[in-house]
């Protein structure tokens, strides 16, 4: 669970699986809100994106907001307030390590800025891509990450490069003066407390698939969100 800490006392405590369900919610909200003063009940949600209604009410109920009763809760308003929370509407600027499959796809989904993230720049040792933009993004020579980017300017490093160099990719960026690592490597990496780590395994995802198809006993859970 994560606190949000003020400047004198320690405010809510929002679990950490709430927080990871939020974009969920804003994605679906923004599919069907189209007109102002539109209202979505918390058990019209669940019967869409398969959760306990009292999960939903109760994720909401941190950012402050309730429904009204028999009627919901105001779409555009709940947006507003979630993409707030997140974030969304600061601009974090993004470099990219490792320009291979993941690498490339991360860069081309457009939907980044939309969500608060710009990748303006990539990396890699291989001279065949470097000087290459893909989706109008420039590739350089990973020496040009420390030299040539000044501190200030990227506050997310992405990290999809083969396991055995993610470490030394994110010491890297470390150095470099980024506070925050989205590693997409098979290899989880480490830093000091105040870097901001997530560690996104596709490999995990596959094996509990493929885990569950081997034993023809799909795993239950009561949110399969979690």
């Amino acid at each position: 669970m994560r606190k949000l800490e003020g400047n004198k006392k320690t405010q809510t405590v929002i679990p950490v699986p709430t927080i990871r369900r939020f974009p969920m919610y804003l994605s679906f909200l923004k599919s069907i809100s189209t007109e102002a003063g539109k209202y979505i009940s918390a058990p019209d949600m669940a019967g869409e994106l398969h959760i306990d209604p009292t999960q939903i009410s109760k994720d909401f109920s941190y950012l402050k907001i309730s429904g009204k009763t028999k009627v919901g809760y105001e779409a555009n308003t709940l947006i507003s307030v979630i993409e707030d929370f997140l974030g969304y509407h600061i601009l974090r600027k993004a470099v990219i390590v490792g320009i291979g499959n993941i690498g490339v796809a991360l860069i081309k989904y457009n939907e980044f800025k939309k969500e608060g993230m710009e990748i303006i720049a990539g990396f890699d040792i291989d001279d065949q891509v470097i000087g290459q933009k893909i989706n109008n993004v420039e590739i350089f020579k990973m020496e040009a990450l420390s030299k040539d980017f000044p501190k200030e300017a990227v506050d997310i490093g992405i990290i999809a490069v083969p396991g055995n160099q993610a470490q030394e990719v994110a010491d890297i960026m470390i150095e470099s003066g980024m506070k925050s690592i989205w590693n997409f490597s098979v290899r989880p990496i480490s830093a000091s407390d105040n870097i901001i780590i997530e560690n996104t395994s596709i490999e995990s995802g596959l094996a509990m698939i493929k885990w569950k198809l081997h034993r023809n006993k799909p795993l239950l859970y009561k949110n399969r969100m979690l």
